[in-house]
């Protein structure tokens, strides 16, 4: 497969042809788009470029906010609402609720409600149970699928709870977060390991609807490289801590089955399509937060798993600035939503919300912390995810999106 740089892509500078800026908007748009000072280009080669202000399109009288209606969990007990840790969770038509639990690799259905419905499977590798499962979602077929890499396959389930089959799937190795996912074609995607230079790189396979392989995609990898604290013991040991407060580059599969990528540190997201060529860019101008002197003792006290082990840190390699963002997600209406990196006396979760042309909407600050992992949800006007309280017990969290 061609795989195409998709970071120099984006710096090329070429002639651009204008694109009506409500091309493909419907009519409850046509205000926002009279309200956006941003720029919108098609380069020859096809590729569009949107580039937006710092401020957004909304105003304070249509920004949309989100207030909290449930949330599962609980500190104490031996419920099925006491969590260890949630690795991943999907939403069904009737609302509800698929969580799975990995400490008890057990997968707990709560309905509307927040009530817990059944329990399926247990540690194992039988017929429904799961080794280490890392993602449920629902299928193309209605049933919901949980992939078990450890048990090299994908255990079905309909709706009701039943046990329907198992799915051969490549294993071998653990991903977490997993990337893998269906797209809106019901083609099927998961990671395999990619030989040749330095490090761990992988691609993803594209299955079909009968999950027989396609080919296999190119993931985008990081142009630049990071600074790091290493440690090589004398057993030949080698172990690797990030430098705090660095930017990265983050990516994720479309339900369009695209591959979406951002730059945290420049504020810059790329779309791919699946043969590596530059679809979309999207980049906001923002103001970076300093790295305060709280900061820099915030990090050597995270580092100290490694500093315990031998290793040193040089406080003098963090950036004076943090980056734009952590990560993002799409909802149901094709809007990417970007994590902020917020203030330190900010504990709320506060998302960028760019339209599906790629212009900044406003930004929709959570009434809750809400981990980038398992990824939110985001369906029908309302938003799910896993939050953690000040003592790290983790619950389910949805809340309702209001619009005005």
């Amino acid at each position: 497969m061609r795989h195409v740089n998709a970071i120099h892509l984006i710096h090329v500078s070429l002639a651009v042809v204008a694109l009506p800026l409500v091309a493909g908007c419907g009519p409850s748009d046509t205000a926002a788009a009279a309200r956006w000072s941003g720029t919108l280009d098609t380069l020859p080669s096809g590729m569009i470029a949107v580039h937006n202000p710092a401020d957004p399109v909304w105003t304070d009288a249509d920004g949309w906010r989100v207030e909290e209606e449930l949330r599962i969990g609980t500190l104490e007990g031996t419920g099925p609402d006491v969590f260890g840790r949630i690795l991943t969770i999907a939403v069904d038509p009737a609302g509800r609720m698929w969580v799975f639990e990995s400490q008890a690799q057990e997968l707990r259905v709560f309905d509307a409600a927040g009530e817990h419905v059944r329990t399926i499977g247990r540690q194992g590798g039988g017929p429904g149970e799961f080794a280490q499962a890392v993602r449920v979602e629902q299928g193309p077929n209605g049933h919901m699928w949980v992939m078990d890499p450890q048990n090299n396959r994908i255990s079905v389930f309909d709706t009701a709870g039943n046990y329907v089959e198992a799915k051969p799937a490549a294993g071998g190795f653990i991903m977490i977060p997993w990337p893998g996912r269906f797209d809106d074609a019901g083609r099927y995607y998961a990671p395999i390991p990619r030989p040749g230079g330095e490090g761990f790189h992988i691609g993803m396979v594209r299955y079909d609807v009968s999950l027989s392989p396609i080919d296999t995609l190119d993931v985008p990898t990081d142009p630049i490289e990071r600074a790091s604290f290493d440690l090589t013991g004398n057993s030949g040991s080698f172990i690797r801590a990030a430098v705090p407060y660095q930017g990265s580059l983050t990516w994720h599969l479309s339900p369009a089955g695209t591959i979406w990528a951002m730059l945290t540190d420049d504020y810059r997201l790329f779309e791919l399509s699946p043969e590596g060529d530059t679809l979309r860019t999207i980049t906001r101008a923002f103001t970076p937060l300093p790295v305060t002197p709280e900061d820099r003792e915030q990090a050597r006290e995270n580092l100290k798993w490694f500093t315990d082990q031998g290793g040193r840190i040089d406080l003098s390699k963090l950036p004076a600035t943090k980056p734009a963002a952590t990560s993002f997600f799409f909802d149901d209406e094709g809007n990417v939503w970007v994590e902020r990196v917020t203030a330190n006396d900010v504990e709320n979760a506060s998302y960028d919300v760019f339209d599906p042309i790629g212009r900044f909407l406003g930004t929709v600050d959570l009434p809750m912390p809400l981990l980038s992992n398992p990824q939110p949800i985001v369906r029908d006007g309302v938003l799910y995810g896993v939050t953690r309280d000040e003592l790290d017990v983790p619950y389910v969290v949805r809340a309702r999106i209001v619009k005005p």
